[in-house]
């Protein structure tokens, strides 16, 4: 799998404001730690990003090897600022390596409007 199959497509239709998304990631079998190893890196790194509002992963404890990304950034344009950095794109070369995961394991999210 290439770095390429990664990337989310970004379109232009997305609510304006800030920029949840959750993401989906799974370990191929035996590679479990250093996928583990490469979110903790993405983690730190992301989280100093200017346009990062939030970034936090979690293992899932019931299907080890499997693990959800949750993130915000402040709008579109800071999403696709951090799909240009250095870590995301090493994150990526970790990804083709360590998991099963393409780039639709990225999910925009819409935050419900509650009164």
């Amino acid at each position: 799998m290439s770095d390429r199959e990664f990337m989310p497509e970004i379109g232009d239709d997305l609510p304006p404001g800030e920029r949840p998304m959750v993401a989906v990631v799974r370990a191929v079998p035996g590679h479990e730690e250093q996928l583990a190893a490469a979110i903790a890196t993405l983690t730190a790194a992301v989280r100093r990003e200017p346009g990062c509002r939030e970034f936090r992963s979690f293992s899932d404890v019931a299907n080890p090897g499997v693990f959800y990304l949750y993130e915000i950034y402040a709008s579109t344009d800071a999403f696709r600022a951090h799909l240009k950095t250095a870590h995301v794109a090493h994150f990526f070369t970790e990804l083709a390596r360590h998991s099963t995961t393409d780039a639709t394991a990225l999910v925009q999210l819409a935050e419900l409007q509650v009164s």
